[in-house]
């Protein structure tokens, strides 16, 4: 731990860093709220997490596709093709 940085520190910096700023609103809408909206919110999030979720899995396998695409010595991925991996092989070392 950094000198000088108590737990009132680190709970200070843990919010500035926005880390914590979605759940302490998404608790401090829920507080002020009625229950039936709260209910509303707790399903659009779960459903905009899913699909958040899905979205990047999707946009990761296209850029593996993409950078598969790619010369063999121009691939910045360990996603590489077999025929890569048998031609970076077969170079000398």
């Amino acid at each position: 731990m950094p000198e000088g940085l108590g737990l009132g520190g680190y709970v200070l910096l843990f919010v500035a860093c926005g880390m914590a700023t979605i759940p302490i609103s998404i608790m401090v809408l829920k507080f002020f709220t009625g229950p039936s909206w709260a209910d509303r919110l707790d399903k659009v999030l779960s459903w905009s997490m899913t699909g958040w979720i899905l979205g990047v899995m999707i946009f990761y396998a296209g850029m593996v596709l993409l950078e598969r695409q790619r010369p063999c010595e121009m691939q910045r991925t360990n996603q590489i093709t077999q025929a890569c991996k048998d031609y970076f092989d077969s170079l000398p070392r």
